[in-house]
């Protein structure tokens, strides 16, 4: 049986929340579905106080229930409060798309930092989702690492709505603040050439400077590695750290040509180990950040 996003929140707060909390949620979504603007922005203050601020206990299925609903929707990391406060925004009348974007836009103008994570988070469940791409696109040049998280990770929104430019200024934006690229959705099917310069550019400079480099930039830098990406993949794979081993490795595996080959064949243990799925770019990123 399959579910929509909201039967699915519904169900996760109905697990979780008190009578009290359930009760006050369901008044207000009444009051914000007849287009109560003044209910809306209450209710998305309060919720915190009025559902609490647990995290939402969910269950595989429950994951994998929500991918079903919404193909790449990942809230693993989704609050009580979040829940409710998406449910209040899924609630609002939706016919006029200009006035619900101006609506959630005016809630992020004067959100404070949770409720402009759960904002950024949410609008991947929200109609009119193609009017929000200069939303995210701004988003991504805060300064707050988790506002820039909730936008960059476990958001299929960015690899659907941003420009190319848009989709490599925050690729640039994760590195330069440390935010690790593998939650990102899409970080290899949005792979590009000019992604891969900027990053190649990058790598050289630092290497040059004797300066680390950040292990994930080549899973982006590698498939358009040129002369300069591959002789300083070469230096890096023979005589860097372990972890930077790994993902070059596993970069060059991904290239599948002749000059990668060449480059593994120098360290054919860890070439075999990325080969054979034994690393991965899950496990390189956990252990990087």
């Amino acid at each position: 049986m399959s579910y929509t996003p909201i039967q699915l929140l519904e169900n996760w707060i109905l697990r979780q929340a008190s009578d009290a909390g359930q009760a006050w949620l369901d008044t207000q979504r009444e009051a914000v579905a007849t287009g109560d603007l003044k209910a809306l922005y209450m209710s998305f203050g309060f919720a915190p106080r009025k559902v609490g601020k647990a995290d939402l206990q969910l269950t595989e299925r429950d994951l994998n229930d929500a991918a079903e609903a919404r193909p790449g929707w990942k809230p693993n990391t989704w609050t009580l409060d979040q829940a409710a406060r998406v449910l209040l925004l899924m609630s609002l009348p939706a016919e006029d798309d200009a006035a619900y974007f101006a609506t959630v836009e005016k809630l992020f103008q004067t959100a404070e930092i949770r409720e402009q994570i759960c904002l950024y988070q949410a609008l991947q469940l929200l109609p009119h989702q193609e009017l929000f791409d200069d939303r995210l696109s701004e988003g991504i040049r805060t300064n707050i690492k988790t506002v820039f998280e909730s936008i960059a990770h476990h958001n299929p929104l960015p690899m659907e709505l941003m420009t190319e430019h848009a989709w490599n200024q925050m690729i640039l934006k994760a590195l330069f603040i440390g935010a690790a690229l593998d939650p990102i959705e899409g970080i290899d099917q949005r792979v590009n050439p000019e992604l891969a310069r900027m990053l190649i550019d990058f790598a050289h400079e630092r290497r040059a400077a004797t300066r680390p480099i950040p292990v994930e930039l080549w899973r982006v830098a590698a498939p358009f590695a040129d002369e300069i990406a591959l002789e300083d993949m070469k230096a890096l794979y023979a005589s860097g750290e372990q972890l930077e081993q790994s993902a070059i490795a596993l970069a060059l595996v991904a290239t599948a040509s002749d000059e990668a080959d060449v480059i593994l064949k120098t360290n054919p243990e860890i070439a075999k180990r990325a080969e054979s799925g034994e690393i991965t770019w899950h496990a390189i990123a956990e252990a990087a950040y």
